[in-house]
């Protein structure tokens, strides 16, 4: 199965209701290339967000982010959908695209702020109805986003410091990136020009894990979702993500899950049926 694209090309942003039609087959899992804000005014339904099962409740607030697993079962739920492309971050300085990888997708928020979070997003919707909108109101859609995502951020980052929640992000967000070819622990140091003492203790404290930990289980999450996703064969899989061998592979997540590769992909398949 491949990624699902976003479905506007010539657009950075996208609001639609919670109800709108996809242009794919949304009953089945799958991952997109661009992140996706749902907020639920009403109603309730559940989602798998990379398999882990999350309830939809009225007056919270879900993130999927690019490469994740996602599927959405709407039931009785009503509300809006925030959809943005990554390049929309060259318009809304000083935030980055990594401020948005929360640990936790499932945001709850007061009900005056939820409110104020929901209005504003139709706003950017009712801009959007706009044949031929303005260069100045396509900047005044970004600037709405700006204020919901700001607040998204300060909600999910407020046990840390600013300093704090900008390392702990860009970390995540770099393992995320780059899991596939690179492994070791002095690779992420440079590229967050710390020491790799330095990036330990700063992952420790902040993360409670060590860095190879944390680079070892985002690893797991990227096989575990190309075998849910994608139509490769298990050693296409493990060549795919740059193991030497199929015996390494297999050893990697046996040590990981006490299962084999296939006894891996069949249970995570019996989710989603």
């Amino acid at each position: 199965m491949s990624i699902v694209s976003f479905p506007h090309p010539n657009k950075l942003l996208v609001i639609e209701p919670l109800d709108y039609r996809n242009a794919y087959d949304f009953h089945s899992p799958h991952r997109h290339d661009y992140f996706e804000i749902i907020l639920v005014n009403e109603g309730e339904g559940h989602q798998f967000i990379d398999f882990t099962r999350t309830d939809l409740k009225a007056l919270e607030i879900y993130t999927v982010y690019p490469g994740q697993i996602h599927l959405l079962n709407r039931d009785t739920a009503q509300g809006l959908l925030i959809q943005f492309h990554k390049n929309i971050f060259d318009f809304i300085f000083p935030i980055k695209h990594h401020h948005l990888y929360f640990q936790n997708p499932q945001i709850r928020l007061s009900p005056e702020a939820f409110s104020h979070i929901y209005a504003l997003t139709n706003q950017i919707f009712q801009l959007c109805q706009v044949t031929n909108l303005s260069n100045l109101s396509i900047h005044k859609a970004y600037s709405y986003l700006e204020i919901i995502l700001i607040t998204l951020i300060e909600h999910s980052n407020q046990a840390f410091a600013v300093e704090d929640s900008s390392f702990v992000s860009k970390f995540l967000s770099l393992i995320s990136e780059h899991t596939k070819e690179k492994r070791k622990v002095s690779d992420y140091a440079e590229m967050m020009n710390y020491s790799t003492d330095k990036l330990t203790t700063l992952c420790k404290k902040y993360l409670g894990k060590a860095p190879l930990k944390l680079i070892h289980e985002e690893l797991l999450i990227e096989i575990r979702r190309m075998m849910v996703v994608s139509d490769l064969s298990l050693k296409e899989i493990s060549y795919e993500l740059n193991f030497d061998t199929t015996a390494n592979f297999s050893a990697f997540i046996k040590n990981a899950t006490g299962l084999t590769p296939k006894e891996l992909q069949e249970s995570l398949l019996a989710n989603y049926r």
